[in-house]
C-alpha cells in the first residue's frame, strides 16, 4: 500500500498554475478530487502527474509547463522532507544524551518547588500576542474563488447538443434487424449486415464582437471558441471577429489583424449553418445609435438570406437591454443572456 498523498500537492499545484495563466477553476479542482478518490493518481508523483496532464492541460505547451512546475515542486518537497528528518534525528539525539541525568533533574526540581512555596510569587497572566497574517494564502484564496457566469466545463456540455447526425461513416456496425430478415428470407445464414457509423456534421460560424465594452468578457470568448473547435464534436467550427459590429469585413484573429470579406465567408454557408452571435449590442454603456441598429439590422438580413439557423448570446443581463441599440435588436433575433440555461436554449435555436 503507497504512502503517497497527492491532496497538499495537488493545491499548490493548483495555485501555482493559476498564477502561471492556466484557467483552472473549481470545478477542475473538484474533478481531479473525485479522480483521486476514485483510484486514479494515488500510487505516486508521476501517477498524479499523468491524471493532471489529461484533465488540466489542453495542449503540448500547457503540458510542458505542468512538467516543469510539478519538477519544481517535487524537488521542493523533498527538500522539506529531508529538513524534517534532520531536525528529528537531532531532537531524538538530545533527548538520548539527557536521559542518564533525570535523577539528578528530578531532585533539582523538588528543590526549587520547596524554595518556590516557602516565598510569595506574584500572579502572572499571558501577554496578549496577535497571530500573523498570511497575505499571501489570502490572496491565493481570494483568487480561487473567482466567480464566472458559465464555466468552461459547461461549455462542453452544451455544445454537445449541437449535431446533425448523417449516418455516412465507416460500415462497421451490425444490424440485427435487417441480419435476421435477410435470414428469413433466404432461408439461411449467410453473412451478418452491417449499417454505416453516423458522424456529426454539424456547421457552426461563430461571430465574436472585441475590443472596446467587449473586453471585459474575453475570457469567456475565448472558452467558448476553444471549447467548441477542441473540445466537442461538431463537425466544422469557424470563427470571425468584429468591433461593434459585423460591418462589410470581419476578422478571422482576435487581434483584428486578418481581414477577410463577410460576404465570403457567408458564401460557405448554406442552409444547415448555425450562426451565433455573442456582443453586447450597445447595452454594456446603455448607448442607443440608429446608425448602428440600421447597420446590424442590414448585416441580418444578409445572414437569413443563407441560413435561419441564427442567435444572438449576449453577456450582459436583460435589464441593462432596456433602452439601448440591444432592445430593438432583440426584436429582429432571438437575444439570449450569459447564463447556463440560455446557453441550451441559444444552442436550440440554431440547431
Amino acid at each position: 500500500m503507497s504512502n503517497f498523498n497527492p491532496r497538499p500537492l495537488l493545491t499548490r499545484l493548483l495555485y501555482r498554475l493559476r498564477r502561471d495563466g492556466f484557467a483552472l477553476g473549481i470545478s477542475e479542482y473538484l474533478a481531479a478530487l473525485e479522480a483521486i478518490e476514485g483510484g486514479w493518481g494515488v500510487q505516486d508523483a508521476s501517477a498524479l502527474k499523468k491524471l493532471l496532464r489529461s484533465l488540466w492541460c489542453h495542449s503540448l505547451a500547457q503540458q510542458d509547463h505542468l512538467e516543469v512546475i510539478f519538477a519544481s515542486l517535487s524537488a521542493e518537497e523533498s527538500q522539506e522532507q529531508a529538513k524534517s528528518g534532520e531536525v528529528s534525528s537531532q531532537s531524538s539525539q538530545s533527548s538520548s544524551s539527557s536521559s542518564p541525568n533525570l535523577s539528578t533533574v528530578s531532585s533539582e526540581r523538588q528543590v526549587t518547588s520547596m524554595v518556590e512555596s516557602s516565598t510569595t510569587v506574584p500572579e502572572l497572566s499571558l501577554f496578549p500576542v496577535k497571530s500573523p497574517i498570511n497575505l499571501l494564502e489570502q490572496t491565493e484564496d481570494r483568487d480561487f474563488k473567482a466567480y464566472y457566469p458559465i464555466s468552461r466545463r459547461y461549455m462542453v456540455y452544451s455544445w454537445r447538443y449541437l449535431r446533425r447526425m448523417v449516418a455516412d461513416g465507416r460500415e462497421d456496425i451490425l444490424d440485427v434487424e435487417r441480419t435476421i430478415a435477410q435470414v428469413c428470407q433466404q432461408g439461411f445464414f449467410l453473412k451478418p449486415k452491417y449499417s454505416r457509423r453516423e458522424q456529426n456534421h454539424a456547421d457552426l460560424l461563430l461571430l465574436l464582437d472585441q475590443e472596446g465594452s467587449m473586453t471585459p468578457f474575453h475570457r469567456f470568448t475565448r472558452d467558448l471558441v476553444e471549447t467548441a473547435q477542441y473540445e466537442s464534436n461538431i463537425g466544422q467550427v469557424r470563427v470571425g471577429y468584429f468591433h461593434n459590429l459585423p460591418a462589410e469585413y470581419i476578422y478571422r484573429d482576435p487581434y483584428l489583424t486578418q481581414k477577410t470579406l463577410l460576404a465570403s465567408v457567408l458564401a460557405e454557408c448554406d442552409a444547415n449553418t448555425s450562426i451565433l452571435i455573442v456582443s453586447d449590442g450597445g447595452a454594456a454603456r446603455g448607448a442607443r445609435r440608429s446608425e448602428r441598429f440600421s447597420a446590424t439590422a442590414k448585416v441580418l438580413w444578409h445572414i437569413k438570406q443563407h441560413t435561419k439557423l441564427i442567435a444572438w448570446l449576449n453577456p450582459t443581463p436583460p435589464e441593462r437591454w432596456q433602452g439601448s441599440t440591444a432592445q430593438f435588436i432583440a426584436h429582429l433575433v432571438p437575444m439570449y443572456p450569459l447564463d447556463d440555461h440560455d446557453l441550451n436554449l441559444a444552442i436550440a435555436q440554431i440547431r
